[in-house]
């Protein structure tokens, strides 16, 4: 699978498990993920409420996440929690 932001590609989703509502995996990111660390550090901070104000209208649309599946099929997602280490979690729209 394939993690995606409007059409840009953010990086490879494998390892895959699902808890209920959630889908949790690792990704391997790509160069590109790299102008949204501070918006996926600011969503994932539980030590601080996210201020959707602080970022781009585009960045907090969830109709702008999706995933790519080993089909070619896109699947749209909640905005995905991305952590430091590695970690993805999403809920599917």
């Amino acid at each position: 699978m394939k993690l995606y932001f409007i059409n840009e590609f953010l990086g490879d989703i494998h390892n895959i498990g699902v808890e209920g509502m959630w889908v949790y995996a690792e990704i391997t990111p790509s160069k590109n993920i790299d102008k949204f660390n501070d918006f996926f550090a600011a969503l994932v901070d539980e030590e601080n409420d996210f201020e959707e104000a602080n970022f781009s209208e585009e960045w907090v649309d969830d109709n702008n996440w999706f995933i790519i599946d080993d089909e070619n099929r896109k699947k749209g997602i909640c905005i995905p929690a991305v952590y430091p280490d590695g970690v993805i979690a999403w809920r599917w729209r």
